[in-house]
């Protein structure tokens, strides 16, 4: 588009304060111009239909621009460097009204839908013809972010910058005491300075120390002086070790060891912690124990902790009985089934049977159960066995409390960043400015920040202070693309001065990448921000992916070394796994960087937005035949993690930034994928960086009964149970700011729920929706007996689950030909709808401006993903038009009702709105897609309605988040959920339930879950009532009772072995004490027997072979001999004296580098008493205090038999204890007894001809 052609030199060049790299300007004799390499060069015009050249219509854009970009620069140069700036107000005014009155809004924006053939994805493309032409211009967004621009109506108002003064210089701060000083020094330079403040304050730095106090603390590793909430938390039992050797030698550290003792994490109980066959922080050593006790075999085991890998030899265990038949099976011995529990895999025993000339693998179903079985009892016991010894328990308790539960949470507090250089006009929240503060002081940090918290200027003020620090260079944020010009325009927003580079994919084809490469590379930029999309454009260095492969090798060589020779498993694995990495680097090698690459620009931090879309990270597991375990990962999940892996080297510990308000949405493998992003390193700490050694610590597979599409239950194995969950969840929260929605409450006003949480309302099912069950039934049997791969026409699992959740809602929708029948929950739901509509007919609600509106009436959504007016031609029926014709057949105007999918276009949808927000339309009926995201229409909603159940808690989450949301004006809402009992309902609320559970621990912080089937409040019991409600199945709701019960007894079990343990180790120290009393006894008598008295006249000592019997003169010498031995650093140990029948030991050592130290003792028998003997005692002194050690023998003799006694008393009490039974054994065995004949009795269902309806 630029002609390369110089200007003559006497063509006036640009001036001005708005003019930089790439600035359009205007010269009156050549027309638009625009600086090119620092040269100004003639923008061509394109004449008539010609292809080359701007159109003149973008020339006549560009032209108003400019004088809206030179005014807004002049003005905040004004306000910066403090100079008069109404003047430039008034000019910024008058550009700005003219440009809008010719061409509209700046921000103006037009969206457009595109449908793809093949995969149906609805892509949407947002335009901007306003500032499309503008685009090269470096302060293109600096002028798109002056206006407050509304998508909906495609208008726009003066922002601040028109009437407020947005940029002023620093007040200066008001320093009054040390804390003052120190809250100016953290905002100045992020870290304590201890000499600036003392500069500040105009006092000497050991004053100052004083002074702060508690609030500031030097961390003996580093010698830095640290914030109290920077040094009392993260791993704070290391920091104790650290503190107290530090104290050993400088007493001035005894305040951080008084206070680190303060904030050291509970110790867990044995009952609080799982432990599991295969978790890395129990030794090999004690499974082998565990077999030898148990089983009465001895097995080896190797454990290489890098791999998260186990390898078994349990020969003997395959032909004795324990291992064939009490602990294994003929097929699966206990050897085999102890490595299967270790390396998280689960049995499976194939026949290998003959199909005409080939031969073929199948599965053996029973003998599989019964492996199953006898690994579950391996598991029971050990967890039964690990706790029984009460050495083993305090060691194992003492390893997993050292490892895991090691984390005091930081609090942050921002309350003192000033954000020099951010806008006036906007004042941020505590939590942004603890989120700014975190990103700041902590580096890598996930913003899980619900919708709403201002996650975008938490960004731009985290990377502005990083960069005013000088902890980063040039940041990248990576956006979704339809928020890629608000989030320019919030940025420069809240920083007008910084400087920013935008780009989307467009910017990264073939003829754009140099200009882009060039511009990004080589200004010094604030922040780059870019698209999720064109992120991918940038490519990582192959020669960095080359290392990576190649330390992995090297990892592998030295593992290679340590693997034992009769370890052949671990080896063959070794080998291929490098051989895999081979192929891999050789495929590197001919790779050509043809992509920007992220060195190439110069970004030192990446800050994803929506993060939770790269959260599907691949890891190796043994576990991918389980449910809820899902090892496949994205490309671009892979992509971000190899930048940040790169990014990590050029800036450590400042890499990545995360946000999202959804970090976690479907399974376990997401938090995994959090933790390698953001905690790789504490990972490794724990040995955790592999997912199946992570799994085995925090995860635990169960068999549940599960619903099938049927109506009927079935056993699953999942991974679907959580334990040790307040340590994983202290590991994500070590790098995780979380807001949760209802933290936003206290500023944002939201509406609240008339029952306090969603209605479910439950439809009976018919005799003809029991009867279609059998169908279902029928086609599952018939697809599980079908033994061939599916071919296309086929009946599949996926077809039949569909089929059945559309049953749910009304039987037209599998069959046209099928009678409306009124009470089925399609019709619940209009009635209820109907009944609202009516009731709420003469509600009232206001405009922005505060008049009211002219017409009255609540407005509600209806949502359904199924039944969608697009399925009327495949199934002949849609719920959506019996919604609007039943609606109107009862009186609602037709025109009161809209489909959201007839609105694609952006104006459209916006028209819509508008007229909802009116009162012209009050009901809205879409789906999780069409009408989940991006709709404003809160205003008037009074109800919410879920025909259907969605997959993902966040996808109801989403829903709601509709009516829930600041700008409804009514106090109090309802949400209905519509069920058909006996249906496809219940698994759907299951699924959900399972998944919020765990999203909901996470997030919330709570520590008292310690497995998540321990359902907190809020969010996961309501998808609980639900499944319950819809159940319809009396069977079931006696099933949750019992298992509430059971857990309830549980856990007095738990407390009643917590009470055993306490009385072994009891029983434990009381024979000590015992044993060790009784022979101190008999050691003391024998003191006493060769005990030679000293006293007065009957002194008498010999030192260094030379006999005294003047108390000075052998003091004297006894001093003397000493101070040569430590003058000499004497080491190893000497006997330099004798006295009263015992001799005195002299021992030294040396130690770092010019180290030293000694003591002396008295060697009596059995035990050496220490005497402190100093350089520095006086020969008296000395022998004062060898004289008071050959006195009281008797006392202390005496002392023992005390000890004794007690003991004694304390072992005969506590052995009358040992052994109690559980109280309520009895009660939890009968229940136990009751859930399992109702988990028989639902699952007797799967064949028999029971098809009542259950949950």
């Amino acid at each position: 588009l630029l002609s390369k052609k110089k200007l003559p030199s006497r063509t006036p060049g640009p001036s001005g304060p708005g003019v930089r790299e790439g600035s359009f300007f205007f010269d009156n004799s050549r027309g638009l111009m625009q600086i090119i390499d620092g040269e100004p060069v003639t923008v061509p015009v394109r004449k008539g239909r010609g292809a080359e050249g701007v159109p003149e219509k973008h020339v006549r854009i560009i032209r108003k621009l400019i004088p809206v970009r030179d005014a807004v620069r002049e003005l905040l140069k004004a306000q910066e460097l403090d100079r008069p700036w109404k003047p430039a107000q008034v000019k910024l005014r008058i550009a700005w009204s003219s440009f809008v009155r010719a061409f509209g809004p700046i921000n103006t924006t037009v969206v457009s839908t595109s449908e793809d053939a093949e995969t149906g994805e609805v892509r949407e493309t947002h335009r901007r013809p306003n500032l499309q032409p503008f685009l090269d211009d470096p302060d293109c967004w600096l002028v798109a972010s002056i206006e407050d621009y509304d998508i909906e109506t495609n208008t726009a108002r003066p922002g601040p910058i028109f009437t407020e003064r947005v940029i002023a210089p620093p007040a200066a701060p008001i320093i009054t005491s040390a804390s003052d000083a120190l809250a100016v020094v953290l905002n100045e330079r992020g870290h304590i300075d201890i000499d600036h403040i003392a500069e500040l304050l105009h006092e000497n730095v050991d004053d100052v120390i004083g002074e702060l106090g508690d609030a500031i603390y030097r961390d003996p590793e580093t010698g830095s002086w640290q914030t109290a909430d920077a040094y009392l938390s993260g791993q704070v039992r290391d920091k104790l070790k650290v503190a107290e050797a530090a104290a050993a030698l400088d007493f001035a550290y005894e305040r951080n060891v008084t206070a680190l003792q303060g904030v050291q994490p509970t110790d867990l109980r044995p009952s609080d912690i799982t432990a599991r066959l295969g978790a890395p922080w129990i030794p090999a050593a004690d499974v082998v124990s565990f077999v030898h006790e148990t089983m009465g075999a001895e097995i080896r085991i190797h454990h290489m902790p890098e791999l998260a890998s186990w390898t078994v030899e349990a020969r003997q265990l395959g032909w004795m009985a324990a291992g064939t038949s009490e602990w294994g099976t003929d097929r699966r011995h206990a050897g085999d089934l102890i490595a299967d529990a270790l390396n998280s895999r689960v049995p499976q025993i194939f026949d290998t049977v003959k199909e005409g000339h080939a031969e073929k693998r199948v599965l053996n179903v029973v003998d599989t159960e019964a492996a199953k079985e006898k690994l579950q009892k391996i598991k029971t016991a050990f967890q039964t066995w690990i706790w029984s010894d009460p050495d083993r328990t305090d060691r194992l308790a003492r390893v997993y409390n050292d490892r895991f539960n090691n984390i005091a949470p930081r609090r942050f507090n921002g309350d003192h960043l000033q954000l020099p250089g951010a806008s006036g006009a906007f004042s941020l929240y505590r939590h942004q400015k603890r989120g700014i503060w975190r990103i700041v002081s902590a580096g890598s940090t996930y913003l899980a920040h619900a919708v709403g918290a201002g996650k975008t200027m938490t960004i731009a003020a985290g990377v502005m202070e990083q960069r005013r620090l000088g902890l980063i260079a040039k940041a990248m944020l990576v956006v979704p693309g339809h928020c890629l010009a608000q989030a320019a325009r919030e940025f420069l927003a809240l920083y007008p001065t910084a400087r920013i580079l935008v780009a989307d994919e467009t910017n990264f084809s073939k003829d754009k990448r140099h200009r882009f490469l060039s511009r990004a590379a080589t200004a010094a930029w604030d922040a780059i921000i870019i698209t999720h999309s064109a992120f991918r454009f940038i490519g990582v260095p192959s020669a960095f992916e080359q290392q990576m492969i190649r330390d992995e090798l090297e990892l592998y060589e030295t593992l290679l070394t340590k693997v034992e020779s009769d370890d052949r498993v671990s080896r063959k694995r070794l080998e291929r796994l490098k051989e895999g990495l081979r192929e891999r680097l050789e495929a590197l090698s001919t790779r050509k960087d043809d992509l920007l690459t992220i060195g190439e620009i110069g970004v030192d931090q990446i800050i994803v937005d929506e993060a939770q879309e790269f959260r599907k990270l691949s890891f190796a597991t043994n576990m991918s035949t389980l449910k809820g375990v899902d090892p496949n990962g994205s490309q671009r999940a892979w992509d971000l993690y190899a930048k940040s892996r790169f990014v990590e080297t050029k800036n450590p510990g400042r890499a990545l930034v995360l946000a999202s308000g959804t970090p976690i949405t479907n399974t376990l493998g997401e938090m995994f994928s959090v933790q390698r992003y953001l905690g790789y390193e504490a990972l490794l700490q724990r040995g955790l960086h592999e997912f199946d050694a992570w799994a085995s610590t925090f995860g635990d597979v169960t068999t549940e009964l599960e619903l099938q599409p049927n109506g009927k239950y079935k056993p699953v194995t999942r991974f679907a149970t959580f334990v040790n969950v307040p340590e994983l969840i202290a590991m994500f929260r070590s790098f995780a700011d979380v807001v949760m929605p209802e933290d936003l409450r206290q500023y944002v006003k939201v509406p609240t729920l008339s029952t306090g949480a969603r209605q479910i309302i439950t439809a009976k099912p018919s005799a003809a929706f029991k009867r279609y069950q059998m169908v279902l039934d029928a086609r599952i049997k018939a697809i599980e007996e079908r033994d061939r791969p599916a071919e296309p026409g086929d009946d599949i699992l996926l077809s039949v689950i569909t089929d059945g959740r559309h049953a749910a809602i009304d039987l037209r929708l599998v069959d046209p030909d099928n009678d409306n029948e009124p009470d089925n929950k399609l019709n619940d739901l209009i009635g209820n709808a109907f009944r609202i509509w009516v009731e709420t007919a003469q509600s009232s609600y206001v405009r922005a401006d505060g008049k009211p509106f002219e017409l009255a009436g609540a407005a509600q959504m209806i949502f359904s993903d199924l039944g969608t007016i697009s399925v009327e031609k495949s199934r002949g029926f849609s719920a959506y038009r019996w919604i609007r014709d039943e609606l109107v057949r009862r009186g609602v105007p037709a025109s009161e009702i809209a489909f959201m999918q007839d609105f694609k276009k952006a104006q459209a949808k916006q028209r819509l709105f508008g007229d909802v927000r009116a009162g012209k339309v009050r009901f809205l009926v879409g789906s999780s897609d069409t009408m989940g995201t991006g709709v404003n229409a809160q205003l008037r909603l009074k109800a919410l309605h879920h025909l259907d159940v969605p997959w993902l808690p966040s996808q109801i989450e989403q829903r709601e988040g509709r009516i829930l949301r600041q700008g409804n004006q009514h106090d109090v809402i309802d949400i209905f959920a519509y069920a058909t009992e006996g249906s496809m309902d219940a698994q759907m609320w299951q699924n959900n339930e399972r998944k919020a559970r765990f999203i909901a621990a996470a997030l919330s912080g709570d520590t008292s879950i310690r497995r998540l089937e321990d359902m907190g409040e809020g969010q996961a019991n309501q998808f609980a009532m639900a499944k319950a409600i819809a159940s319809g199945d009396p069977r079931l709701m006696q099933k949750a009772g019992l298992e509430a019960d059971i857990a309830r007894l549980e856990r007095l079990r738990a407390a009643h072995i917590d009470d055993e343990h306490a009385v072994r180790r009891q029983i434990r120290d009381a024979e000590r004490e015992i044993e060790y009393s009784t022979r101190r006894i008999e050691e003391i008598g024998q003191d006493i027997e060769r005990l030679v008295p000293t006293a007065k006249e009957a002194f008498a000592i010999d030192v260094a072979g030379k006999a005294f019997i003047e108390r000075k003169d052998a003091g004297r010498a006894l001093m003397r001999e000493i101070l040569t031995l430590v003058q000499l650093q004497q080491e190893g140990e000497s006997v330099i004296a004798s006295i009263g029948g015992f001799d005195l030991e002299f021992s030294g050592e040396r130690f770092g580098k010019d180290g030293y130290r000694y003591n002396t003792v008295l060697m009596r028998s059995g035990a050496d008493y220490e005497i402190e003997l100093p350089v520095t005692v006086t020969p008296l002194g000395a022998i004062a205090r060898l004289e008071h050690t050959l006195v009281g023998f008797e006392d202390e003799q005496e002392r023992c038999r005390q000890r004794l006694a007690d003991a004694e008393r304390r072992l005969g009490s506590y052995r009358s204890r040992q052994g109690g039974d559980f109280a309520f054994a009895g009660e939890l065995t009968e229940k136990r007894r009751q859930l399992a004949g109702i988990e028989a009795d639902l699952a007797s269902s799967i064949d028999g001809q029971d098809h009542r309806a259950a949950a």
